[in-house]
């Protein structure tokens, strides 16, 4: 009984061991990941996200109709602008920011682009865009109703 209750003990020990070891092994890959993730995340990252970055409409050519948040983010201080990229129509800008956001009334039947837009250099730093999508796909017949 003596011998079994022996190697018993001795495999409680070696498990143990292999799951302290385990353990290390596991933390010290997750420290070389956060190290990965901090290394990118102090590059110089442009964020810009349309949210949402579709709208539905009911019918195909119809206009749809959304509230729309543009959100940006950018590693340094500085001035920026958010275009309209076909129109150049200006949605707001910025002095001495790093990130913002700004929320308007999306209206188009169109997919519209929004740019941001470095204002010292003239430089276009990031894109997104608002897709527009529809239920129903527009007919290219009419329908007629008649009795007889």
């Amino acid at each position: 009984m003596s011998s079994k209750l022996g190697n018993g003990t001795a495999w409680l020990k070696f498990k143990l061991i292999g799951s302290l070891l385990g353990l290390f092994c596991v933390s010290e890959l997750n420290a070389q990941d956060n190290s990965q993730i901090a290394q990118s995340t102090t590059a110089s990252e442009i964020i810009f996200t349309a949210k949402p970055a579709n709208c539905v409409a009911l019918h195909q050519g119809r206009k749809c109709y959304a509230s729309v948040s543009l959100q940006w983010q950018a590693p340094q201080q500085g001035n920026f602008c958010i275009y309209q990229k076909m129109s150049n129509k200006v949605i707001q800008c910025w002095k001495n920011s790093n990130g913002s956001q700004v929320q308007f009334e999306f209206e188009s039947s169109t997919k519209l682009e929004y740019q941001l837009v470095a204002i010292e250099k003239n430089h276009v730093l990031a894109e997104t865009a608002i897709d527009v999508s529809w239920v129903h796909k527009a007919s290219p017949r009419k329908r007629r109703w008649r009795l007889f």
